[in-house]
């Protein structure tokens, strides 16, 4: 049995997360620092676009809709790969758990979880998916048949909360993307819950599942990450002060979106944003 997921007591295991943070445990890994960070006052101050949730999500459909839905989903998982792989401190032999949904977040997460696997890090998959994988969007069953293909389909399991619920190191969150209004239900809100319920350390692609894109409410339950990896541009969900204790340590990354899409007054802001690097760290 692989030691790093030996199970902890539930009780033990509970106390040093909620009452002795110093003491979570890291398994060696730890989030390599920025040199430059900024917070969502300077956001908001240098007019960075931080768009309406709905905006940001209109945007990314309309690009996606002309460029293409895999190359952006390939984009998108190389960047969460490469912010697991490059700023995250991991202990090579500690595998990484992909939690997916049945979306285009979960899509990405199988994504990431293969490229990581090409780059030498053990991984392992809870899909949410069961018996109905021939009913899935084209672009879930393309990922999944990598996956199986270049990963082994032993490398995952279909809705095994107790599995994530006894997981210790990092878990990626791709259950739900953005558009959430309702509380998560069903396996959604079952995997949610597995994670919180965990001593694992929580990287959440884009959004926590079940943040409101646009408010930053959380109608339900919802993923407390200790990362987020926002993709490109920023959601007015995720800079609201009541968002912070479900998002974490916030961190950006560009993708396919390109800097010109959102027009010429913007172009130049998201090259000073991203002048250092693709992937920076906002707070």
């Amino acid at each position: 049995e692989d030691p790093s997921n030996a199970p902890m007591p539930r009780c033990l295991c509970l106390a040093l997360f909620f009452f002795f943070p110093f003491f979570r445990p890291t398994y060696g890994i730890s989030l390599r620092m920025s040199l430059s960070t900024t917070t969502s006052t300077d956001i908001r101050s240098n007019n960075l676009p931080v768009l309406s949730g709905d905006v940001a999500r209109q945007v990314d459909l309309d690009v996606t809709e002309k460029v293409g839905r895999v190359r952006i989903l390939e984009s998108v998982a190389t960047r969460v790969a490469d912010t697991l792989y490059y700023h995250v401190s991991l202990d090579r032999d500690s595998p990484i758990l992909f939690v997916a949904g049945k979306g285009n977040n979960g899509a990405n997460a199988i994504a990431c979880a293969r490229i990581l696997h090409l780059r030498g890090i053990r991984v392992e998959l809870v899909t949410l998916v069961m018996g109905d994988e021939d009913n899935l969007r084209p672009n879930m069953q393309e990922q999944l048949e990598l996956f199986d293909e270049l990963v082994g389909n032993g490398k995952r399991r279909a809705r095994d909360f107790e599995y994530i619920r006894e997981w210790r190191g990092v878990i990626v969150d791709g259950i739900l993307g953005s558009g959430i209004q309702d509380p998560p239900r069903g396996v959604s809100a079952d995997a949610i819950r597995a994670c919180n319920d965990s001593c694992g350390q929580v990287l959440a692609i884009d959004l926590p599942s079940g943040l409101n894109h646009v408010t930053g409410e959380t109608p339900g339950d919802c993923i407390k990450a200790t990362w987020t990896l926002n993709l490109h541009m920023f959601k007015s969900g995720q800079l609201e002060q009541k968002a912070s204790r479900f998002i974490g340590e916030l961190w950006s990354a560009e993708t396919a979106l390109g800097f010109t899409t959102f027009g010429d007054g913007l172009t130049p802001k998201f090259v000073e944003f991203y002048k250092n690097g693709p992937i920076r760290q906002v707070w």
